[in-house]
């Protein structure tokens, strides 16, 4: 059994959506190409072959762009004006938000302080205390650091705003458990890993209205108390996910157990949002989710281009 940190965050915040998309392994069917997830794969993507090849990422966009225009016009959201509309400004959204990137590299030279050392790379661990489960991750980039020889995770994040991340990316709970597997990992990890670096870049068309910064490089480390008292919490979650799996597989009430956590975000952050209700109400729930949904492996991406 496989465990990701995306699955740990899932469990934690609502159960139900775990429950569907990780223990029953769905997910829709028909891709949206419109909104924030399909405008960051498409820039992170086009940043990681620019760090990798020297590729300019403009152009690696536009590349990537023009797919997706082609997607879309093939799906359901281009029959839908409002969709169009959104789907395009996303499209010029993230050219200008590369060009502005490019233009940043230049003017203030933040890529002098790091040399890229590795690409995309899976990392793992079997658990002594569950020897079932599979400790699982992907890091991007990892970076040497110039002015001090140690090595960091490069994470680049699309965001309306940085505060977020200035608040909370010392509590980051997936470079913890990526720098753990980093110095775990025997055959493939790097024990010289001691944190990692945030490429942040705002969602802004740079106007005369927007406000500054549109780029910055969050530089985050932990210490050894933080690395432990971080491993001993996802024990525990691992343990809970594992429990939970008996469970459910001893056929034991789905509603009792894997229980929903609505909030207002279920509405953008959850694909499961229109039928997780239908579990309560009497309606056909699974005659839903055999319409809409189709059941995936859930760590494809952890295994792809090993």
């Amino acid at each position: 059994m496989s465990i990701t940190n995306s699955e740990i965050q899932t469990f934690k915040d609502c159960k139900r959506k775990w429950w569907l998309g990780n223990y029953r392994a769905l997910k829709p069917i028909s891709k949206t190409y419109v909104g924030p997830l399909t405008l960051g794969i498409r820039v992170h993507n086009a940043l990681e072959l620019f760090y990798v090849t020297g590729e300019n990422p403009v152009d690696e966009y536009e590349r990537l762009q023009r797919i997706d225009n082609k997607l879309f016009a093939e799906s359901k959201d281009a029959n839908f004006e409002d969709k169009v509309k959104k789907f395009n400004s996303e499209a010029e959204l993230g050219r200008i938000m590369l060009e502005g990137y490019m233009e940043w590299l230049a003017e203030t030279n933040p890529d002098a302080d790091i040399e890229v050392i590795g690409a995309e790379k899976k990392l793992s661990t079997r658990l002594e205390m569950d020897p079932r489960v599979e400790l699982m991750g992907k890091t991007d980039l990892k970076v040497k650091r110039a002015s001090s020889g140690k090595h960091a995770l490069l994470d680049h994040k699309t965001a309306v705003s940085f505060n977020s991340y200035y608040e909370t990316s010392h509590m980051s709970e997936q470079l913890m458990l990526y720098v753990i597997l980093e110095k775990m990992d025997t055959v493939n990890g790097d024990p010289n890993v001691d944190g990692g670096i945030y490429n942040l870049i705002k969602k802004v068309k740079r106007t005369a209205s927007a406000k500054p910064p549109f780029y910055e490089r969050l530089d985050v480390r932990f210490n050894d108390k933080q690395l432990q008292s971080f491993w001993i919490r996802t024990m525990g979650t691992i343990r809970d996910i594992m429990d939970l799996r008996d469970k459910l597989d001893a056929g034991e009430d789905h509603r009792f157990y894997a229980y929903p956590s609505p909030t207002n975000d279920c509405t953008w952050k959850c694909p499961f949002f229109q039928v997780c209700p239908m579990f309560d109400d009497g309606s056909s729930a699974e005659a839903m989710l055999e319409e809409l949904f189709e059941q995936v492996d859930p760590n494809a991406r952890y295994e792809e281009n090993e």
